[in-house]
């Protein structure tokens, strides 16, 4: 891969792109080029511009790689084949449904916006590849943990500077993040948080994302020898943080990763005293904060749950009747992306999926979201599973916190998706990159 050469033939030189990858993804908005194209932004320009450099260092050298990047592309040749192997299959289901949809059924036109979609893979596979490259040693990881952890911290601020309106951020700072609804959001009825992020729901499922890893962290990494009092301070603060969305779908998305966790940390530790006390720790931190949430907090939940008169409800229902309608037209290879006739607002992804590439297609996307989940499996199964470990290693930890996350994923692509969200999908992609990196081969 393109990765090891040129600008980024250092293994320092790939770290640092993925640092500011992360940082940009989690802390800064979007830009508008022009009216007719989505909105860039500083991740997507850093990830395509250095990329474009690297093959083109590549060509000046002949089209051939320096001996040291041929052994790293060895050592990640396994993880490189599955994920390429996946992106081509969905862009070979693109191309199959988009000449399907548009020549043969004559539905609708092939235009620019339906080749951005190709620049929303390719961008996907970037992302993914960049972190297979960088070789983790445990001062990398260390960067990386910190860079993360301070990202976080910032948003956590920035989310109660929110909720407090400090310094009257809202209308100088806030509207950067989403120029065109902020004030229904941040100064509605309820009020929501929106952090660095377009949409409350959005930033809600970055807190879950964020808590799969401290949790396994709480619970599968910390010493049992004491109590993580500074971690448990931390997860607490991020369900308050998702508290402060008022997002129901990533409420729901914490309440699976902290049953499923605890559960699986339950059974694994035979109930050790120290597990236990965990355990009981974390509940009452989220129930104390669940109880002391606001007004508008329990408004929306329990609007939420009174279908006859949610709008929000009703909207889905609305949008994922008519795209099942397009679907059942069409169901083997879609419609194609169809960006110009078809709505692009469905809040179910795996319907606006199929309505475009078909059940072919939503197999490969589901694909996306599984093998890496294998992958942690296999390797969980063969480092931990059975032996009690005191502590799991680096690679086991991502695994285990992958395996938890995956279905509060899945259960967000249901009212909204991951796959189509720039700003959430590269940080997910880093995700699922350290995934695959754990399948590296050593040195």
């Amino acid at each position: 891969m393109f990765w090891n050469n040129g600008l980024t033939r250092r293994n320092e030189s790939r770290l640092t792109l993925l640092l500011l990858v992360l940082l940009s993804a989690m802390l800064l908005p979007s830009f508008q080029v022009h009216p007719q194209l989505p909105n860039i932004r500083v991740d997507e320009a850093l990830l395509f511009g250095v990329f474009g450099l690297n093959i083109l260092a590549f060509i000046f050298r002949g089209f051939r790689f320096s001996e040291e990047a041929r052994e790293e592309l060895r050592l990640q040749s396994f993880p490189l084949k599955r994920i390429s192997l996946i992106f081509g299959c969905l862009v070979l289901s693109y191309t199959i449904s988009n000449f399907y949809g548009v020549v043969i059924r004559g539905a609708g036109a092939y235009g620019i916006r339906d080749v951005m979609e190709l620049v929303t893979f390719f961008k996907h596979y970037l992302v993914i590849t960049l972190v297979i490259s960088v070789n983790f040693r445990q001062v990398d990881f260390r960067i990386f943990r910190n860079a993360f952890l301070g990202g976080l911290v910032f948003l956590i601020l920035l989310s109660f500077g929110q909720a407090l309106n400090l310094f009257n951020l809202n209308t100088w700072f806030s509207p950067y993040f989403n120029p065109n609804h902020w004030e229904t959001m941040i100064l509605g009825n309820p009020a929501r948080v929106l952090g660095t992020f377009d949409n409350p729901n959005v930033f809600g499922i970055f807190t879950v994302m964020a808590l799969a890893f401290l949790v396994s962290y709480y619970y599968f990494v910390e010493s049992k020898a004491y109590f993580p009092f500074l971690v448990l301070i931390l997860i607490g603060l991020v369900i308050k943080v998702e508290y402060l969305t008022i997002s129901r779908t990533a409420l729901a998305g914490i309440g699976l990763i902290l049953t499923i966790l605890s559960v699986w940390a339950f059974f694994y530790y035979k109930r050790r005293k120290a597990i236990l006390i965990r355990i009981g720790a974390l509940f009452l931190v989220t129930m104390l904060l669940f109880v002391t949430a606001s007004d508008g907090f329990f408004v929306r939940l329990t609007d939420g749950f009174n279908y006859s008169t949610s709008n929000s409800f009703l909207g889905h229902v609305e949008r994922l009747g008519a795209a099942v309608g397009s679907i059942s037209q069409s169901p083997i290879l879609g419609w194609g992306t169809q960006k110009h006739a078809m709505t692009t607002v469905v809040d179910n992804e795996y319907a606006l999926f199929t309505r475009r590439y078909g059940f072919v297609g939503l197999f490969f996307y589901l694909w996306f979201y599984l093998q890496p989940w294998v992958i942690g499996l296999k390797r969980y199964l063969s480092e931990a599973s059975g032996r009690a470990l005191e502590s799991f290693d680096l690679k086991t930890w991502i695994c285990t916190a992958y395996l938890a996350l995956l279905p509060a994923v899945f259960l967000y692509n249901f009212m909204a998706g991951v796959f189509y969200n720039l700003q959430l999908l590269t940080i997910f992609g880093i995700i699922i990159g350290l995934v695959y990196n754990t399948a590296r081969e050593e040195y």
